[in-house]
């Protein structure tokens, strides 16, 4: 039987991860908190030294950025937490959750981008960021406006409908016949990618596709006043040193939900952090 988990400690991170704390603790965890020493407030939160936030876990939080090499990333404050030995020690034999899980070399953890319960809220909370990138990065209005969104998944999804809310002309760019016609059901456009030949004529290109589809060739036979906007992980789907020499204005939009909504991001993490503990842990 494994053991219960009382005391969970979160490890760096940015305001997400503040609100997730809170979460956890309305959920009647006791919540430890280390690398936020910049903090002004941190109101029922016990901020505390890392030794501490380590010896008295039964469970640890680290960010859903993932780590960067041997460094957990602590927004809040003026140094990070080194993963050093002593510490993947005690990672490696107690639950650990966070994001990409890959990023934390030779510790298990439980990762949260891998769960569709996670994916799927994400995922709505991602479209709204996206959308909140146009409006400041256009100068029109998106009503009226010609937008392209290549990718069909959770985000191309949710973005999809939610420009079409706000009465932008949407076309969707999907692989698959089936999808295709699911988007024509809800009332916007499709196209096939593969036959993306430009991007002229569309006001706004939102990239949700995670393999290069805006490539030189498309850029080359675009006129470069349309903004594109990937959404997409490293490497994306844009070739932006092409984008740059061609006069485009290309944005990487990651992070979105931390940036936009971190309470709802925060309280959509400690949910499902909460669902794998009632899976594997019992409560």
């Amino acid at each position: 039987m494994k053991n219960k988990i009382n005391t969970i400690s979160v490890l760096g991170g940015d305001k997400r991860q503040l609100f997730c704390a809170k979460a956890l603790c309305d959920y009647g965890f006791n919540v430890l908190i280390s690398g936020f020493d910049l903090l002004e407030s941190y109101g029922s939160l016990k901020l505390v030294d890392l030794d501490t936030a380590v010896y008295n876990a039964d469970a640890f939080l680290l960010p859903i950025t993932g780590v960067k090499g041997d460094t957990i990333p602590c927004y809040f404050s003026d140094k990070e937490i080194k993963l050093d030995r002593k510490l993947k020690s005690v990672l490696n034999i107690k639950p650990v959750f966070m994001g990409r899980a890959s990023s934390l070399k030779g510790v298990e953890s439980y990762d949260l981008l891998s769960r569709g319960d996670y994916c799927e809220l994400n995922a709505e909370a991602t479209a709204e960021g996206a959308l909140c990138v146009a409006i400041k990065s256009y100068e029109r209005t998106i009503l009226g406006s010609k937008i392209l969104v290549i990718g069909y998944g959770r985000i191309g999804r949710n973005l999809s409908l939610i420009l079409k809310s706000v009465n932008a002309e949407v076309t969707v760019a999907t692989r698959s016949s089936e999808k295709a016609a699911r988007i024509r059901a809800e009332g916007n456009k499709s196209v096939m990618t593969p036959e993306l030949k430009s991007i002229s004529g569309y006001d706004i290109v939102f990239n949700t596709a995670d393999s290069i589809v805006i490539g030189k060739s498309i850029l080359e036979n675009s006129i470069n006043d349309t903004l594109i906007i990937d959404l997409a992980s490293y490497p994306g789907g844009v070739d932006f040193e092409a984008a740059e020499k061609l006069g485009f204005t290309a944005i990487t939009a990651l992070g979105l939900p931390g940036q936009f909504s971190p309470m709802t991001a925060g309280r959509i993490t400690a949910d499902t952090v909460i669902s794998i503990i009632k899976e594997e842990y019992g409560v």
